[in-house]
């Protein structure tokens, strides 16, 4: 008898089948049941471990004995065929052991099919979705004074920030979780829309010095509950309850966490619950963005600092306030420079007594990054994206530096991404995009993006002037003067009114209603620290321009560039001045001065960099290229003409091809006699 004869009479293979199928049904109840109950993840490996030890014991013991009618004998030497071994010759249909087999893998997979989440119903997390995601959805405030508001929502973003220490989680931030609040969307559209896997949603109610909180895990493909507590507290505990929550949620999604991360969660910047309560009252207004709030929101966290000086979170909130100020305010010459030297002496301080916490390294970043110290800025955001990988604004600061220091949109635009898919509503992010979509002269491209933008975002100014800014690059002139008309409230309730009739007189200059100039010219006058800023003066020589008053745009704009200018920083004023070398530039072009305009393209800013809107779009610097070919070919230089076109081409590659820049400078080319 073969070897092979030899397994089958001892059952070998009967026993493999039917261990396999055990097995594979054991695995399965295993993958359904113990995240259900929460078992810890080192079970679930366990269990595969002994199942996969089993299997050649099962073989073994099947080798050596056998099932009999007197109970399990050891198995005797192969013997002439018997009526039992001529049952085993039956077909297969008609062995009735092995219909038992067939129906156990049937079993089996209808068991991973429905139960584990083989189908294509709820339970299948998309491959799109990271399973260790999550959404913390704004706690309900079930205290009956309308003022415990903050404190819930106060509550909920501690709750993200324990959770976001978690480096293998994905937690979405606090700008986007917030429109959710009071939604009757139900948990898996929220899901979908944010792309998360798990949501996490509660209650506060605080009386007296008491405090319960309710809190459940919700899985968002399915609406399974993963994990629910209640906790009852004195307001003293309420830092152990944040702990507690985190290290919960950490395990019903089966993350181990690592020493650092249990002890980055467990810490606590301040014992003084009433410290805690004035900066949870501070933050609420600073999130609010409104400028009018800011001196309120200070308050709070001076006072929150008088009663644990050693607190680092209300140093790095007055940092960040303050920055808004700078950037903000910056026409206020006197604010603006009180307000970044408090920026610094708080931001420093901040990170020296909070060394392990995001918001200390990210505020000393926001600084770094105002003052052009893009090097130190990248470390500070660097770290803080360390300490809270789902820090959405860091990543977004992160593409900031590639953009401010060296105008490299390509590196820039995926960290937007990156900051985007941690918080979807991160405004900034998307208007910056906008922007650098624009300045590459994908007009097309930005145009529908800030169309979806606006629908979310549609009172965002630095978004407004940006739409404004893709229909005049569009040519459409009329719809832009039409569009911006219809915002003035908006740019008044965010004084903004410079920016407002700098655009409104730009796009009629652009219709030839030169006339109808003066009337925005008196209203500019009448804006407060307009003496300190471009926008009258600008307008004014743009106007000469259009009236083909050449040499008093030259002289004018360089003048102008000579002056004394508020700008946030010295490399947005930078940008500033290639505006002008621009314009100076086409007016010696119109008046057959090659030499000079040539001269005037080579005082070009080495890279494309810094965000310009809201000063003058800077749709320039690419077309200096072009500006140089006309120079060098006015001159009788084809050979430097043919240069300059194909390098503005370059710079351009990506650009509309229906900008006019874009086919006037193909043409030229081939008349020159290149082709591409």
């Amino acid at each position: 008898m073969s070897f092979l004869e030899e397994l089958k009479r001892r059952k070998v293979f009967r026993v493999a089948a039917s261990y396999a199928v055990v097995a594979f049904i054991i695995m399965q109840l295993v993958e359904i049941l113990f995240p259900m109950f929460n078992f810890p993840q080192w079970t679930q490996q366990f269990t595969v471990i002994i199942v996969l030890l089993g299997f050649p014991i099962a073989l073994i013991l099947s080798w050596i004995f056998d099932k009999t009618p007197q109970g399990y004998l050891k198995t005797d030497v192969s013997t002439p065929s018997s009526p039992v071994e001529a049952q085993k010759k039956l077909p297969f249909y008609k062995l009735k052991r092995n219909w038992v087999l067939v129906f156990g893998v049937i079993a089996g997979l209808l068991i991973g099919w429905y139960g584990g989440g083989a189908s294509n119903n709820s339970n299948k997390i998309s491959e799109s979705i990271n399973e260790k995601s999550i959404a913390v959805l704004p706690f309900e405030n079930l205290g009956k004074e309308g003022e415990d508001e903050y404190f819930a929502d106060g509550m909920t973003e501690d709750i993200l920030t324990e959770l976001s220490k978690i480096k293998d989680l994905l937690v979405i931030s606090r700008t986007t979780i917030m429109k959710y609040k009071n939604t009757n969307k139900s948990l898996t559209e929220i899901g979908k829309e944010l792309g998360v896997a798990s949501i996490l949603e509660g209650s506060i109610r605080r009386v007296g010095n008491r405090v319960r909180i309710t809190g459940q895990l919700i899985n968002a493909t399915n609406d399974q509950h993963l994990w629910a507590e209640k906790y009852d507290r004195d307001i003293s505990d309420i830092f152990e309850v944040q702990d507690e929550v985190a290290s919960a949620i950490a395990n019903a999604l089966r993350i181990e966490l690592s020493d650092e991360e249990a002890q980055m969660i467990s810490s606590s910047q301040t014992k003084s619950v009433e410290a805690y309560d004035l900066y949870m009252k501070a933050r609420a207004l600073a999130y609010t963005y409104e400028i009018s709030k800011y001196p309120e929101a200070i308050n709070f966290y001076k006072e929150a600092i008088k009663i644990d000086s050693k607190y680092a979170l209300p140093y790095a909130g007055i940092a960040r306030v303050r920055m808004s100020q700078f950037y903000f305010q910056y026409m206020n010459t006197e604010l603006a420079a009180m307000a970044l030297a408090e920026a610094k002496e708080y931001a420093e301080k901040a990170v020296k007594l909070g060394p392990n916490e995001a918001e200390t390294h990210f505020a000393l970043g926001f600084y770094h990054n105002a003052i052009t110290e893009y090097d130190k800025a990248f470390t500070s955001f660097k770290k803080a994206i360390f300490l809270n990988p789902s820090h959405a604004h860091a990543h977004d600061e992160i593409a900031d530096v590639y953009v401010y220091k060296y105008g490299d949109f390509k590196k820039a635009i995926p960290w937007y991404k990156k900051a985007l898919k941690r918080d979807p509503a991160l405004v900034v992010s998307k208007w910056f995009q906008i922007e650098l979509y624009l300045r590459m002269g994908q007009v097309k491209i930005a145009s529908e993006i800030v169309k979806e933008v606006l629908v979310d975002h549609p009172n965002v100014i630095g978004v407004l002037t940006l739409k404004y800014t893709s229909l005049m690059m569009s040519g459409k002139f009329n719809e832009a003067n039409k569009f911006i008309n219809n915002q003035y409230g908006k740019y008044q309730s965010e004084d903004r009114l410079l920016e407002y009739y700098q655009s409104v007189g730009l796009s009629l200059l652009s219709l030839n209603k030169l006339d109808e100039l003066d009337d925005i010219l008196d209203k500019i006058d009448k804006v407060p620290f307009v003496d300190r800023t471009h926008h009258r003066q600008y307008l004014k020589l743009m106007r000469e321009y259009k009236k083909g008053n050449y040499r008093i745009v030259i002289n004018g704009l360089e003048a102008l560039d000579n002056s004394k200018i508020a700008t946030d920083n010295s490399e947005r004023r930078r940008t500033l001045s290639d505006v002008f070398y621009y314009w100076r530039a086409k007016s010696f072009i119109e008046l057959g001065e090659y030499n000079n305009a040539l001269e005037e393209t080579f005082r070009f800013r080495s890279a494309n960099n810094h965000i310009t809107s809201s000063y003058v779009f800077d749709q320039y610097w690419p077309k200096q290229y072009y500006l140089q070919g006309i120079a060098y070919e006015g001159l009788g230089d084809e050979r430097n003409a043919r240069e300059s076109y194909k390098e503005f081409l370059n710079v351009w590659s990506e650009a509309d091809e229906d900008i006019f820049e874009i086919i006037d400078a193909k043409k030229k080319l081939q008349n020159l006699g290149w082709a591409s």
